[in-house]
């Protein structure tokens, strides 16, 4: 039971960073894309955006990747069978 409900809260927070890192890196994709003057801002009468701020946008997105792929990898880990991972050769 605890398996099942581990495995749950792993798999549910790894799709909620996976989409936060997919949400980053289009945020950052699209201001890298912005006409940046001289200084490195971006101004269209309504926000200044700048250019530093994607580097910082696109490292959180693969942190946050990471993060992802590693819940994952955890949620498998106590998906499967404690017979399987405890094998041990005498």
């Amino acid at each position: 039971m605890r398996r099942s409900a581990l495995f749950m809260v792993c798999t549910g927070l790894s799709a909620l960073c996976g989409v936060l890192g997919g949400g980053l890196a289009v945020v950052a994709w699209q201001r890298a894309g912005l006409p940046y003057n001289e200084e490195g801002h971006y101004f269209d009468g309504l926000v200044n955006y700048h250019q530093q701020s994607v580097l910082a946008l696109a490292a959180m997105a693969v942190v946050a990747c990471l993060l992802a792929l590693g819940l994952a990898w955890a949620g498998l880990k106590t998906r499967r069978s404690s017979s399987v991972w405890c094998l041990r050769l005498h």
